[in-house]
């Protein structure tokens, strides 16, 4: 697997800067949501700068989320055009290679993530600080290793349906929204409690939480349950592509194509 992730890191960066205009154009469509949701609380009397301090890293978690999700409805193309026959066929295991490639659409992401850190910057006259740098670094490594292992399944998923661009949408809001990225501890403390039952809370919200210093949980407790569930999420994620490469040999296809 070492081999396949710098590969696919390359391959991602050289798929979604072509044609670079279209790509800049939909990273900052996606930015943008953030400034009209701080537009909208300001028209209303709220506090922008309170607001941006929750937002900023929800807004970062979910435009990570939905590049992996994009890139794994993207896949549908490759199964109809034989590339996934190529996979399957070779040495990799599939989890290893889909596992790589959802990693490497996190990195389509960066140029978005400057320009929220832009926006950031131009209402508050700094960097977005973080609270616990140690454990934002552990929470980071937690929530890309989850949410790749989660669109790696859901690739599979997509690649068996006719129009994946539904379903995608709906996965890159479910999955963001019941994890965490707007912030329960910005809720009423009723509604936050609600969250502590989602396993998706373990696998995103510690980014937020670390970055912004406020937890549902104790820190340890939170960071460990996030790396059981990306352990479960990981052999889940084997599963299902042993199963699809057992349905692949069977059918001779991967879904719809």
């Amino acid at each position: 697997m070492s081999g396949d992730i710098p590969r696919e890191l390359w391959l991602a960066v050289r798929l979604r800067l072509r044609p670079l205009p279209l790509f800049l154009a939909g990273i900052a469509s996606t930015a943008m949501w953030l400034v009209v949701v701080l537009l909208a609380v300001a028209w209303y009397g709220g506090n922008v700068a309170y607001t941006v301090r929750f937002l900023f890293w929800g807004a970062v978690v979910f435009l990570v989320f939905s590049e992996q999700t994009w890139g794994a409805a993207a896949f549908g193309d490759l199964a109809r055009n034989g590339v996934m026959d190529y996979v399957a066929a070779s040495p990799t295991r599939l989890h290893s290679y889909l596992l790589a490639a959802s990693l490497a659409s996190s990195l389509a992401a960066t140029p978005g993530v400057f320009i929220l850190l832009g926006i950031y910057y131009l209402i508050q006259g700094e960097l977005p600080p973080l609270a616990q740098p140690a454990y934002f670094v552990a929470g980071l490594a937690i929530f890309l290793t989850a949410t790749a292992l989660i669109t790696s399944s859901f690739t599979l998923v997509f690649i068996r349906l006719r129009n994946p661009s539904l379903a995608a949408n709906a996965v890159q809001w479910a999955i963001p929204l019941s994890g965490g990225m707007i912030p329960p501890t910005a809720m009423p403390p009723e509604a936050a409690k609600a969250f502590l039952f989602s396993p998706f809370q373990y696998g995103v919200a510690p980014v937020v939480y670390s970055a912004t210093g406020s937890w549902l949980v104790d820190p340890p407790l939170a960071l460990a349950a996030g790396a059981a569930v990306v352990a479960v999420l990981y052999v889940l994620s084997v599963r299902v592509a042993e199963s699809a490469v057992e349905g692949y040999k069977t059918a001779g296809k991967w879904g719809v194509e």
